[in-house]
């Protein structure tokens, strides 16, 4: 099947308007940037995941209509983010489209919209994801890679709905984190969130999905057992990161969290 004609999407030259990212250490190796992108600055290269390119199509199919705007603003956040930092690789942690059954023609315009927007400025590289399953057939037309996982620094980047921790550091995705902050008047609203846990050398990249934002860690407890790589002992011991304009905020734990949750 020959790849539908992508619309273009140029990274802008570089200049004083570029968006500045600082960045926090989350271990030797590993620094994280507001937006859902993680830098291992060893081999200099950018991790994302879980965009869910193409997914307002899947929607429209179950009879939701939503406008399509998703692909265009992680475009957006990707050519700022790649400018500013100006990694090496790029690598998609899984989940760069959405449907699970075929390529509809909207992931298959966005995906190659996506490459097309990077070609020639950030090699890519995409490990597979659980919705990933025919996405090599568009990878293919661009010659870009589809791995079952990539080490990079001895940190070890998986998507996370398979297999288990090897006692490597990792990188990866899937469970698409996020965490409800309240006020005092009983207001609240949910941000995605970096998890981490320093003992088990792990690191969960929020999702960069805007239709699919994330599951409350802290009030979903059975989010413990969304990857198998965790759900031995779940996500209690995770620290939520999560940034507020520049500054990267840190909070207890996910067990602590949800201490507190329950006794409110």
């Amino acid at each position: 099947m020959a790849a539908p004609a992508a619309a273009k999407f140029v990274i802008p030259p570089s200049s004083s308007s570029i968006v500045a990212y600082r960045a926090k250490k989350v271990w030797d190796g590993l620094e994280v940037y507001k937006g859902g992108a993680a830098l291992l600055t060893e081999d200099n290269v950018m991790v994302i995941a879980d965009l869910h390119l193409g997914c307002e199509a899947a929607l429209e199919d179950e009879g939701l209509a939503i406008p399509r705007v998703q692909t265009k603003r992680i475009g957006d956040y990707i050519s700022d983010i790649v400018e500013a930092v100006g990694p090496r690789n790029l690598v998609v942690a899984g989940d760069l489209k959405h449907n699970f059954s075929r390529n509809l023609t909207q992931e298959w315009n966005d995906v190659a919209r996506f490459i097309e927007m990077l070609r020639g400025f950030a090699p890519l590289e995409v490990v597979k994801g659980n919705h990933d399953n025919f996405l090599g057939l568009i990878l293919r037309e661009y010659d870009v890679p589809l791995r079952r996982e990539i080490i990079c620094g001895g940190t070890r980047v998986v998507h996370g709905h398979v297999g288990s921790l090897t006692g490597d550091r990792t990188v990866m995705g899937h469970i698409h984190p996020s965490i409800r902050l309240r006020d005092g008047a009983g207001a609240s609203l949910k941000y995605q969130c970096f998890l981490f846990d320093a003992d088990r050398g792990v690191l969960v990249l929020p999702a960069l999905s805007l239709v699919f934002p994330g599951t409350d860690v802290v009030s979903q407890e059975s989010s413990d057992g969304i990857s198998p790589l965790l759900s031995d002992a779940g996500l209690s011991s995770f620290k939520p990161i999560l940034f507020s304009g520049e500054k990267a905020l840190s909070f207890p734990t996910v067990g602590e969290l949800r201490k507190m949750y329950v006794s409110k």
